[in-house]
């Protein structure tokens, strides 16, 4: 009896475990799962299981939003469609679920004549931000707040 106890005790532990431990977006301070490339980010401490490590969850948030930018300004990438149809590739994820949360999630739909017209406005990155890191798997684990002093510090 006390074999099968020890097997149920360590069952719940390690239940208890995987229940309890934080998404890597979380760990890494990474809401966005920014990719370790090489890129010498502002406030990065370092990388783990290929992502980057930041120091707090605003450098992160900042890291994302410079990248955002990157993209709406160096590619015309200024749409939900075409922002996370880059960020999120259908070789790694389903981009038309990603779309479609983020699109839910911020009221922005496209119209009936153009399917790709969902643009993102300039004072909504921080809203943008944070339903894509809760997509990427923080779950509530971040605020509007930390996505907003993330932008005032790029």
């Amino acid at each position: 009896m006390t074999k099968y106890l020890a097997i149920g005790i360590a069952s719940l532990a390690i239940g208890i475990f995987y229940m309890t431990r934080q998404n890597l977006n979380v760990r890494n301070n990474n809401p966005l799962n920014i990719r370790e490339n090489g890129t010498q980010w502002e406030g990065k401490t370092g990388h783990n299981k290929g992502f980057v490590k930041f120091e707090s969850v605003e450098m992160g948030f900042r890291a994302a939003y410079k990248t955002l930018m990157t993209y709406r300004n160096n590619y015309g990438l200024d749409s939900i469609s075409d922002i996370i149809s880059r960020w999120a590739p259908d070789s790694e994820n389903h981009t038309e679920n990603y779309i479609a949360y983020i699109r839910q999630k911020m009221n922005i739909e496209p119209n009936a004549f153009n399917f790709w017209s969902d643009t993102v406005p300039d004072e909504r990155y921080p809203e943008l931000m944070l339903h894509m890191a809760n997509m990427e798997g923080a779950k509530g684990a971040f605020s509007i707040e930390q996505a907003e002093r993330g932008v005032a510090l790029a």
